[in-house]
């Protein structure tokens, strides 16, 4: 998913846990050997959230670089890697570059020069949460100075989920269900504690969940999470879902009416609190949830827009108007809020290239929404942070520019839309 940097490699470190304990992983020869011991809490952890590591036993004043490895659902490795120098006990606390960052991995070998040579952005996926729960990142700590110079000092294998155990996944479709795209639920019991039953008070907020002009189902991830957290959450998808989905390879008269019963289905889940469903709506998405936000309030109720417009725009692909409700066409034009039942969250960044999503974040908090602006940051602001590093690629790299402020701004404003969700 992005950029290798020495931040990005400790926070490959980050997204992954492995446990404490002399043992590398790896074969127990190379620790034995040399006394070194790459350590980290907790060994499995949610995709978004912050694991510490740590060195030790390494000689004082040792330099290492420190190696994370993964690979892409194609099965193409992608790398990052980070050079620090122990301390005079021979420690290396990688904690302190964690923190608040993200994967810098990168593609290597024929991957990276067919993706860099496509021309488009592009980013580091591994499967898909219904097929791959997990992914992992092989860390290793090779010496570049010292008595073992050139030697592999350590190594662990590091888990990173998207689905936590009893978490489960349904796969929709237009056939069947009326909406393409995936249903995750919490294990039971973690959204609704004792009780369920509407009203009871213990069900947690539902997530509706949906991308932009890149088209296909790209919120599943995030519902995964999201579902890991305890909210029955649904990634949809509404344009250019495959051939035979039964949907629309344009966003051209895309109905309301499609988003307003898949977060029926969803406000019917077990753990879900009916009256609280929010959505999610990422770029070109952002119009269409906070269109939902204002003209079906007895359905939803809150609405985070990332990197936002604030206007209905017009088509993407060809066709005649973007959006439409009960079959009939919406104007474009600026986006009244004064109907929504809850909180409008914008999150943009002063430094989007591709659209003025600053300026729309302003006029928006002027009808009453929240506004998160990150003056450094560009288009890439969505989503969750350490699982989803920052992308390459863009206009004149203009997405390569802003990845380190485009993955701060996750890393901030993820913590404000869990809490939006608990409110």
């Amino acid at each position: 998913m992005a950029r290798a940097t020495a931040v990005g490699i400790v926070a490959a470190l980050a997204m992954s846990g492995c446990a404490d304990g002399g043992k590398d992983d790896g074969g127990s020869k190379p620790v034995a050997k040399h006394g070194a011991r790459l350590t980290a809490e907790p060994t499995t952890a949610p995709a978004d959230e912050h694991v510490g590591a740590r060195l030790s036993g390494l000689g004082s004043r040792t330099r290492v670089v420190v190696e994370a490895r993964a690979t892409d659902r194609g099965g193409h490795p992608w790398t990052a890697e980070l050079t620090r120098t122990a301390d005079r006990g021979g420690r290396v606390d990688l904690t302190k570059d964690t923190a608040g960052l993200l994967s810098g991995l990168r593609p290597t070998g024929g991957a990276a020069a067919k993706l860099r040579g496509s021309g488009t952005t592009f980013s580091y996926h591994p499967g898909p949460p219904g097929t791959q729960r997990s992914y992992k990142v092989r860390l290793t700590a090779t010496a570049l100075s010292g008595k073992y110079k050139g030697r592999r000092l350590a190594a662990r294998t590091l888990t990173r989920e998207w689905l936590t155990k009893g978490t489960t996944h349904r796969e929709l479709t237009v056939k069947k269900d009326k909406v393409a795209g995936d249903l995750y639920l919490p294990a039971k019991g973690s959204a609704s504690g004792s009780g369920s039953g509407s009203g009871s008070g213990r069900e947690k907020a539902p997530v509706l969940v949906f991308g932009g002009s890149e088209g296909g189902n790209a919120g599943t991830y995030t519902a995964a999470l999201l579902a890991s957290h305890g909210h029955p959450a649904m990634s949809v998808c509404y344009f250019r879902c495959g051939s035979g989905s039964g949907r629309p390879n344009a966003i051209d008269m895309i109905d309301l009416d499609y988003f307003t019963h898949a977060g029926r289905i969803l406000r019917a889940q077990d753990g879900a609190d009916p009256s609280r469903l929010t959505v999610l709506g990422n770029s070109r998405g952002s119009e269409a949830a906070q269109l939902l936000g204002q003209r079906r309030p007895s359905v939803f109720r809150n609405v985070v827009a990332y990197a936002p417009s604030s206007k209905v725009n017009g088509p993407y692909r060809g066709g005649t108007v973007a959006w439409a409700d009960h079959g009939k066409p919406i104007p474009t034009g600026p986006i009244p809020l004064n109907h929504v039942r809850g909180t409008v969250l914008a999150v943009a960044g002063g430094n989007d290239k591709m659209w003025g999503s600053a300026a729309s974040a302003r006029d928006m908090a002027a009808r009453g929404a929240k506004k998160l602006v990150y003056p450094d940051a560009g288009h890439h602001v969505n989503w969750f942070p350490l699982g989803q590093p920052g992308e390459e690629g863009g206009r004149n790299g203009a997405v390569s520019a802003t990845a380190k402020a485009d993955q701060a701004a996750r890393a901030d404003s993820w913590p404000e839309v869990r809490k939006l969700l608990e409110r």
